[in-house]
């Protein structure tokens, strides 16, 4: 299970100005944690001033001596650019490790995690040959029944594809959808009951208009 971290700040440009980017990867410093190196971490950030959140997902890169963790956040670079793109979104993603078989139109059924959910729609960590295209029909079941013992599954179709990733908007029309979407989000919910939390500091020198100083990742 994934290390489960929550950050709040108030805009996405003084995010920028705290996650070192590199090669495309983020380095950012989380206070107040001990972790394994390599540990895999899941990172949600809040904005105060937007009343919104951003997902990141990573690992432990390093350990100072002083406490706290560095975290390598893979695709960060990326993710920061589209950073405003996204905060147009009108519900709230959880990030998720929950496990279910993908069914695309044409292709065979195939075990993945999810990366993130919403009520709208779905991040599955799968390759496009697998999960399908663009335009494409999704079915997501879980491996647990409803209720009433029956199967629960949602219906969707792909939007985007990129790098390992397929992006699946959900068919909201759909009654049974609706049902698997909740317990997928309820799911999420508690996989972040506890996650460890921290607070941009306000005696951070960003907040007093100094430039933020250069960080030297040595790997």
């Amino acid at each position: 299970m994934a290390l489960r971290l929550r950050y709040e700040i108030d805009t996405p440009r003084r995010l920028r100005e705290h996650v070192h980017v590199v090669d495309g990867a983020g380095y950012f410093f989380f206070p107040g944690v001990v972790a394994p190196k390599g540990t895999l971490a899941s990172l949600e950030v809040s904005f105060s001033a937007c009343d919104e959140v951003a997902l990141f997902r990573g690992w432990v890169w390093a350990r100072p001596s002083g406490g706290g963790i560095w975290l390598e956040l893979s695709g960060a670079g990326r993710a920061l650019d589209k950073l405003p793109a996204r905060l147009e979104r009108s519900e709230v993603r959880l990030g998720t490790d929950q496990l279910v078989l993908v069914e695309a139109t044409g292709r065979a059924g195939l075990l993945c995690r999810l990366r993130d959910v919403s009520a709208g729609g779905t991040r599955l960590g799968a390759l496009p040959a697998d999960a399908g295209t663009p335009g494409g029909g999704v079915r997501v079941a879980l491996p647990e029944a409803g209720a009433y013992g029956e199967q629960l599954e949602a219906y969707g179709h792909v939007v985007w594809a990129f790098e390992g990733e397929v992006g699946v908007r959900w068919n909201t029309g759909d009654l049974a959808s609706r049902a698997a979407v909740r317990r997928l989000l309820q799911g999420a919910i508690e996989e972040w009951e506890t996650a460890r939390c921290a607070v941009h500091p306000r005696s951070c020198r960003c907040m007093r208009g100094s430039a933020y100083p250069d960080v030297l990742l040595l790997g």
